[in-house]
Order: structure tokens, then C-alpha cells, then sequence
């Protein structure tokens, strides 16, 4: 399994890919990532770029960390949607870990929580994906 970037179980067939929403910012000569605080319309691009690269067209199952993620609106939805049928499609889950409040209310007014699992943390995350045969 790879654990942003490392090893950490073998119980499950498929690799575990734990994905924070970042972005990169310019400063003087020097490019910073950092994790986005908003996941709406203007970051949209990058978040789909981030998950396809992350995913490779490879079977494995998506934690998307949104323990940063402030604000998301209907095109963040989107893109969390758009994710999980692309990580299905090649046979994996995607799973939601740490939305703050405001953000897990937004999922369970529009019923997406049923549809994509909310997890406390990375741990309860591949905890859950190593059980699935």
C-alpha cells in the first residue's frame, strides 16, 4: 500500500493513496505547495490534475483529506463526484477523511456521505480499506 508515498500494510490487494487538495503558489523564484483551504471553482483544475496523476489509471483506493478544506461548494461536489467515479471505475474506493463541520453538513444535505464514506482520520481510513477481500 502507499501511504503518501510509503508503505503501510499489505493486508489489502490494492494500494491506499491518501490525497490532500493542494495548490502552488509563486513566491519570487521559489514554488510553494500548500494544502487549499477552499475547494470551489478556482481550484477545481488542479484538484482534478492532482487526482489523475496521483491515480495513474492503477487500481487503488483514495482517502481524499479534507481536514484543511474550509469551504466547498457545488463545483467542489462536483469534483469529489467526478473522483469517485474515476477511482471506481478501475475498481476502488474513495473515501472522505476529517471534513470539518461545515463541510460534513454540506455532504449530508445533498446525501453525498451516503455515497462517499466519511472517515475521523487516515487510520480509520486504511483500517476500513484493508478489509475489503
Amino acid at each position: 500500500m502507499v501511504y503518501a508515498g510509503k508503505a503501510v500494510m499489505d493486508t489489502c490487494p490494492m494500494d491506499v493513496v491518501i490525497l490532500t487538495p493542494t495548490t502552488q503558489e509563486s513566491y519570487r523564484e521559489t514554488v510553494l505547495t500548500l494544502p487549499i483551504t477552499r475547494l470551489d471553482s478556482s481550484q477545481i483544475a488542479r484538484f482534478k490534475a492532482q487526482y489523475e496523476q496521483e491515480i495513474a489509471g492503477r487500481a487503488c483506493h483514495v482517502g481524499i483529506d479534507l481536514s484543511r478544506v474550509e469551504f466547498l461548494d457545488s463545483a467542489g461536489l462536483g469534483a469529489l463526484v467526478a473522483c469517485h467515479k474515476h477511482v471506481r471505475q478501475f475498481g476502488g474506493q474513495v473515501g472522505l477523511i476529517a471534513p470539518r463541520p461545515l463541510v460534513l453538513n454540506l455532504l449530508a444535505m445533498t446525501s453525498l456521505d451516503k455515497i462517499l464514506p466519511i472517515y475521523a482520520s487516515v487510520d480509520d481510513f486504511t483500517s476500513s480499506v484493508a478489509q475489503i477481500p
